[in-house]
């Protein structure tokens, strides 16, 4: 039984319309969380984390902060997982929504007020707090 440890990166992206904010988030099983996936070998996590959104959901992001990572284990077969992710605030710039159907059942921006109630995992929740108190500083500074 071996330890293994995976690394991936993603973002909470975010659009603004008017005075309203929406988030991005994907959905797998009735599970909502933000798009992320692995940090490849020879790849910084930025640049996974970019790669990761567009890939999961067809959208063009710029990142605006780091928000820090979580980390938790899980099992895979024998081995013993232990993965960190990475995640970013980041500014929606353009693309068409298309789920990376391998990947995700569904990706959809939703309004800021209505993410924390269909976030399915505490850590998220977690990131997903920074992320407001970020916006809310953004939003004061203009």
């Amino acid at each position: 039984m071996a330890v293994k440890w995976e690394f991936s990166a993603g973002g909470v992206v975010y659009k603004k319309e008017g005075d309203k904010i929406y988030i991005l988030l994907i959905r797998n099983k009735d599970r909502y969380g933000f798009p992320k996936g692995n940090v490849e070998r020879t790849e910084k996590k930025e640049d996974a984390a970019l790669r990761e959104v567009k890939e999961e959901t067809g959208v063009d992001a710029e990142i605006k902060d780091y928000l820090g990572n979580v980390e938790y284990w899980y099992r895979s077969g024998t081995d013993t997982i232990h993965k960190f992710v990475y995640y970013y605030l980041m500014e929606y710039k353009g693309g068409e929504i298309q789920p990376q159907k391998e990947e995700i059942e569904a990706a959809e921006f939703v309004e800021l007020e209505k993410v924390n109630e269909l976030l399915s995992f505490d850590k998220d929740k977690k990131v997903f707090e920074l992320a407001v108190k970020k916006l809310t500083d953004v939003s004061k500074s203009n």
